[in-house]
Formats: C-alpha cells, structure tokens, sequence
C-alpha cells in the first residue's frame, strides 16, 4: 500500500466506442476512435475497449472499475459546433461505488481528464478549420486589392467595369468564408466546453460509511475474535474421553459468543447507524458465519502452534487489511496481495458484504467457502486434540 496512487495504471476501465464517423470540411472524422486510442496509449488507467453487453457484466462483477461510454453521434455532434444551432457532445461514465467506494472516487475525478483531452482534440480541429476560413478571406481580400489598384489604374472603360466586378466578387467571396463560422454566445461557450458529460452509479452508495461498511464490519468481527482467542484457555477443566469432547466443550464456547457478538453488531448497524442493506437476514447471517469463521481461524492457530499461533494471528490480521480488497483492489495493491487474496477469509466475507449492502450479487460461492473454511479450521483442532489424548494422556 506505499504507492498505491502510483498503480492506477492497473484498474481496468471498459470503453464502448459506438461513435460513427462523418464527413467535415472535406474529410472524414473519427473523434470516438481517436480518443480510444489515445486512452489505450497514454491513459491514467488500464483501457479496455469491449462491447456494451461485456462492460456491463464486468462492472456489475467488479472486474472493472468504470465505463465510458461515446455515443454513435458523438462526431456528428462536433460538427455542429460551428453551426447556427451548436450542440454539446455527450459523453458517458458508469461507476460502481458499491463495489469499491475509494475506486469510484479515483475513477469519477478521472472523468475530467478524459473531457479535456476531447477538448483539446475538438479545439484543435476547429482551430483549423476557423484558420482555413480566414486565410481563405484573406485571399478574397487579397484579390480585391489588386482589384482596386487595377481600377484605379484604367480610365473610364470596358475594363472599369470589369475590374469593379472582380472587386465585388472577391469581396463577396471573403465575406462568405467568414459567414461559414457563426459568430453567437452559444457557440462561443461550446467551442470553450464541448463536453456534456453523464455519469451512472449502477450500484449507488449514500455515504462513506456505507461505502466502507463491509471492511469495518469485517475487521471489527476480526478483532472481537483477537480479544476472545487471548483470553480464552484451550485447555480442558477435566479430562476429556475423546478428542471430539475436547473440541465441543470449547467451540460451543466460542459459538456462543460469535452469535451474541454478531446480535449486539447487527443491531448495532440496523439502528445505531441506520445501514440500509438488501437483506436483513442475509446480513446477521454473514455476520455469525464471518464470528465463526474468524474465531474457528483464531481457535485453531493457538491450538496448533500455541504462543507462535497468537501471534500469527496479527501478522494475517495485517495481511488481510492490504490484500482482502477491502480499502483498495488488489490491482492497487501489488502481486502478493493479488496471489493472497484468495487465500484470505476476510476476503469472501467482504465479498458477501458488500453483495447484501449495496451490489445485491450472488454470495453462494462465498457462503461455501466460508463454510468449507469453517470445517477445515475446526478439523484441524480436532486433529490436534486427537494427537493429544492418543499420545499425551492428559493428568488432571
């Protein structure tokens, strides 16, 4: 996380380009594509040009991080520009802040570099083609000069009269060059900002703290499960008869306390801090099987390995901040915390948080994983009860 501003080059963002090019003052222009390259080449993030169908599937699934969109008429709106009735080009972002509120931030002030570099491209074009036009009544004006000299050159003749329709035609054509470029307010505050742009939040958060709810609730539950596993004894009050007893007599503890740990914050964050969610139920589940899952981790790390284990449990506290995409993507973050994040379990339960907050996915894979996890940290400590009593026969 030391330069994670530095990375943004690792976002991935769609671009639908569906703009269609058109003729204009004698040659064909593609701004749509002109911009998509000059994205793809010298873009902030990773641009990926892509149907709408896919961008659409890859931003609802976090697989990117913004799309822009340029409509079919968005060359043909430029040339407009110079018209009696100008109109702005239209351009459009789509964000997803349920997905990751920090991103979205980044990824929405990017909008503006994207509308000055059009802006620059269409300045240009239309500084041309006003240069054109003047150079072209300059001429006009140049051809009535020689006109005039020519007139006043001739005594009254054929040629007089002659000489005075070329200065009328030159002066008429120079006039017309310039009555190409309309010459109102309107025009004037377009060719300054062509750009109207249209952002969409497909998954809209109303603040901060809900955009940030599924880390905080994951490290909360995280570190509740620290202040439990320090302080509890893994060690039986009496001998137990199988390594299974020995397991139950204590994870019937720890359960207990993951579920009245996860009542006291569902109801925490329903009332206290009014957390607008897409299901209810869905939450306290994902917040009992997120105590029971970190606790079961916890439990399991002090059973193995004793004092190493307690302090294991710090080291993938800290892990699991920089590389469960919690704060930032892991695309921000470094490979390591790429190839960590699957392995995490805060991992699958922000996934499922931020599904039931604010993205309404599906959570079906998280859920399993979380469960399959579940199993094998409790398997773990069965096993090493089991070494225990087979092998070391407790004297209580």
């Amino acid at each position: 996380m030391w330069n994670t501003y530095g990375k943004l080059d690792h976002i991935p963002v769609n671009i639908v380009n569906e703009d269609e090019s058109v003729a204009f003052n004698g040659k064909r222009i593609a701004i749509g594509d002109n911009l998509t390259r000059n994205l793809k080449n010298k873009g902030v993030f990773n641009f990926e040009e892509t149907s709408s169908t896919k961008a659409e599937q890859r931003l609802r699934s976090g697989k990117s991080y913004m799309t822009i969109i340029i409509p079919k008429d968005f060359s043909k709106t430029a040339t407009t520009l110079l018209s009696s009735h100008p109109q702005k080009m239209k351009i459009n972002y789509q964000i997803n802040s349920g997905q990751n509120f920090i991103v979205s931030k980044i990824t929405t002030g990017a909008a503006t570099n994207v509308n000055q570099r059009v802006s620059e491209q269409v300045t240009s074009t239309y500084s041309k083609v006003i240069l054109k036009a003047l150079n072209s009544a300059q001429d006009g004006m140049v051809r009535a000069g020689i006109a005039t000299n020519q007139i006043s050159s001739q005594s009254p003749s054929p040629k007089l009269k002659a000489g005075t329709q070329q200065l009328s035609g030159a002066l008429l054509s120079g006039a017309a060059k310039l009555n190409t470029i309309s010459k109102n307010e309107q025009t004037a505050d377009h060719l300054a900002t062509p750009i109207s742009e249209h952002l969409n939040d497909i998954n809209k958060v109303p603040n901060n703290g809900t955009g940030m709810a599924p880390f905080a609730i994951a490290l909360g539950i995280y570190v509740g499960g620290i202040a439990l596993g320090t302080m509890y004894d893994n060690d039986p009050h009496k001998k137990p008869t199988s390594a299974f007893d020995w397991w139950l007599s204590k994870a019937s503890v720890i359960t207990t306390v993951g579920i009245v740990q996860s009542v006291i914050l569902y109801l925490t964050l329903i009332n206290l801090n009014n957390l607008q969610v897409n299901s209810q139920f869905n939450l306290f589940g994902e917040l009992a099987l997120g105590s029971l899952l970190f606790q079961s981790l916890i439990f399991c790390l002090s059973t193995l390995l004793g004092g190493v284990g307690t302090w294991l449990v710090s080291i993938i506290l800290v892990t699991q901040v920089v590389a469960s995409g919690g704060l930032y993507p892991t695309q921000l973050v470094g490979n390591f915390a790429q190839t960590m994040n699957q392995w995490l379990p805060m991992t699958y339960l922000i996934n499922s948080l931020r599904s039931t907050i604010s993205t309404n996915l599906n959570i079906q894979s998280d859920i399993l994983i979380m469960i399959a996890m579940i199993v094998g940290f409790n398997a773990l400590s069965i096993a090493k009860f089991h070494f225990i009593v087979i092998r070391q026969p407790l004297e209580l």
